[in-house]
């Protein structure tokens, strides 16, 4: 995925995650504030990417979430790992292909990123992208170690657009 549309998933992901995380963390007493919160969701999203080809491709994905928050004896956030499991649908041009994409978030409290796993999993007669390995992002969405094939990160949607054309 190109970093637009990454940002839109981190952007989309983050907010969802925190929003649980300040759920959970609303419920929690002063006396168990250095227990592990621990969490699960699931969500659905369904957006546009108007940036990785040049036609629009309609993604809908149902996300779950399994995660443990960390805070410190006074109740303040440390960090995060959040497990995401997405199963969804990149659909243009009357073609539709099956992405499935599985991945762990840590996430610190000013908002390092470390992503290890299978971010992006798309599939159409066979594998058409496959993002895996190693991210870390900035606090601002931004990449700062990229190990592993990342081409649509990287920019490179030629297939994509090939296998949705």
């Amino acid at each position: 995925m190109n970093v637009v549309r990454r940002q839109i998933r981190l952007g989309r992901s983050a907010v969802v995650v925190l929003g649980a995380f300040l759920l959970v963390l609303l419920q929690v007493t002063a006396a168990h504030a250095a227990t592990p919160i621990h969490f699960k969701f699931t969500d659905t999203e369904s957006f546009t990417d108007t940036t990785s080809c040049g036609f629009p491709i309609a993604l809908s994905f149902q996300s779950s979430f399994v995660g443990t928050a960390f805070l410190d004896a006074q109740g303040n956030f440390q960090h995060v790992i959040v497990e995401e499991n997405a199963v969804g649908t990149d659909s243009a041009n009357g073609i539709t292909l099956r992405e499935t994409d599985h991945f762990v978030d840590f996430i610190d409290s000013i908002g390092n990123d470390k992503q290890v796993g299978l971010p992006i999993h798309i599939q159409g007669g066979g594998i058409v992208i496959r993002d895996a390995g190693y991210l870390l992002f900035n606090p601002d969405g931004s990449v700062a170690v990229i190990h592993g094939p990342h081409p649509q990160l990287e920019g490179d949607t030629a297939a994509l657009c090939a296998a949705l054309s």
